[in-house]
């Protein structure tokens, strides 16, 4: 299986080299080749292009929110991200190492990175820094830190996705959750317990903010996920809080157009839509197709999924099922018989039973499950009473997803660590 990337829904031109590191903040976005990695990597109007490290260093080039995210193959490729305390040094630098909790000595592997520097509102500049290891080993530990010389962060681990191919008794887990918004105490207890449950990937279905142009609020989140997300990679999905906001885009790095695109960890393709984009007439058209060009491209996976913020099937009294979504979304999860959709938006934990269009199904093994975790930490809405649901609760909550060759299962679970009495699993042969 391979990474899809599906056709943006804009165009800024073709790939260029980094710029070379100035004090002249150019706003104006740009996709950009990523040195030795093979791919590039897309910023928005708001932000500046990709450019090289610099060498100037502010008066705290702390390095910290240090994360991780996927933008190539995630057997052989990771990105780290972080930002410094200043937000004036321009010194991206990245030290690594294969082998778990290495010594700072053994860190003898030593790759510039790379920064840019973005704007929500106001005229502070915030810069992200970034560096992209390519070329890795596959199912391999390594160790690494960040920053620039004489201010380094912490010595943190990662692994890649495991080879398939040469492992196929290969497992992930994937851990899964949304919906944080103001709610850090929880957020950080949800950290917690996912942090135990040591996932490979995390998936997060939106609504990470109130407010996607508040940075205050991505300080705060990512800043309680810092011990997570710097261990593993994360998908975020764009949710209507987020809003499409330059904040969401600049922070995380993610494949393709960076909204709608397709991922292989282990046995899992994962697809990623927004459902929340500027033109919602594109949710029917534009994305849809893109939808169906990634299932098509996928069909063959073992198990597949769709991650997107707001759900088709919803018992929820706030929201609810969304119609929209439902009509023109679900016949494609039917027709390539998807195994799970993940969503957020609502503020509970809810599976459905097996459903194929409007029927409910025997076994999962004719229909798909739709899964609601939307419990990281935003105030709690309720549920209400449908034919179709197998268990819905008001709580908060997240999961964890385990992928394994022949067997797919998801355990969730409440802040406190406290299983929620419901789960999914399918085999295949």
């Amino acid at each position: 299986m391979r990474s899809i990337y599906l056709v943006p829904l804009f165009v800024l031109g073709c790939g260029s080299d980094p710029a070379p590191a100035d004090d002249t903040f150019t706003p104006t976005g740009g996709t950009v080749d990523v040195p030795n990695c093979g791919y590039s990597f897309t910023t928005r109007m708001g932000a500046e292009p990709l450019r090289m490290s610099g060498t100037k260093v502010g008066t705290d080039p702390t390095p910290r929110l240090v994360h991780l995210g996927i933008v190539g193959d995630p057997k052989t490729s990771i990105v780290a991200q972080w930002r410094t305390t200043d937000d004036t040094t321009t010194g991206s630098v990245i030290r690594y190492g294969a082998g778990a909790n290495l010594p700072e000595a053994q860190l003898t592997q030593t790759l510039d990175g790379l920064q840019f520097g973005y704007k929500s509102t106001g005229t502070q500049i915030f810069r992200m820094h970034q560096a992209h290891l390519c070329n890795l080993q596959p199912g391999t530990t390594y160790s690494y830190q960040v920053g620039t010389t004489g201010h380094f962060s912490p010595v943190y681990t990662f692994h890649t996705a495991p080879d398939i191919g040469a492992h196929p008794d290969a497992e992930v887990t994937l851990g899964y959750v949304g919906d944080s918004r103001g709610g850090q105490d929880v957020w950080a207890q949800v950290v917690s317990q996912l942090q135990q449950r040591t996932p490979d990937l995390m998936l997060f279905s939106g609504d990470a903010t109130t407010v996607g142009i508040a940075q205050p609020e991505w300080e705060d989140f990512l800043g309680n996920a810092e011990k997570l997300f710097a261990t593993i990679p994360v998908i975020m999905v764009n949710g209507n809080h987020e809003n499409n906001a330059i904040n969401f885009f600049s922070q995380f790095a993610l494949p393709g157009d960076q909204e709608n695109y397709g991922i292989d960890y282990g046995f899992a393709h994962v697809t990623v839509a927004n459902d929340t984009p500027d033109d919602p007439a594109t949710l029917t058209t534009t994305i849809r197709d893109s939808i169906a060009a990634d299932f098509e491209a996928s069909k063959a996976a073992q198990w597949k999924m769709l991650l997107h913020h707001r759900p088709m099937w919803s018992s929820g009294t706030l929201h609810g099922s969304d119609l929209t979504l439902q009509a023109s979304w679900q016949p494609l999860v039917d027709q390539y018989h998807l195994d799970l959709v993940l969503n957020g938006h609502e503020h509970q934990f809810e599976i459905t039973k097996p459903l194929l269009g409007q029927a409910i199904q025997p076994t999962n093994a004719t229909g798909t499950v739709y899964v609601i975790a939307g419990g990281a930490g935003a105030d709690l809405y309720p549920t209400g009473t449908v034919p179709w649901d197998a268990y819905a609760e008001m709580t908060h909550s997240a999961a964890v997803i385990h992928v394994r060759r022949n067997m797919l299962t998801l355990d969730s679970f409440r802040p406190d660590g406290t299983a929620i009495p419901t789960g999914f699993s399918k085999t295949k042969p």
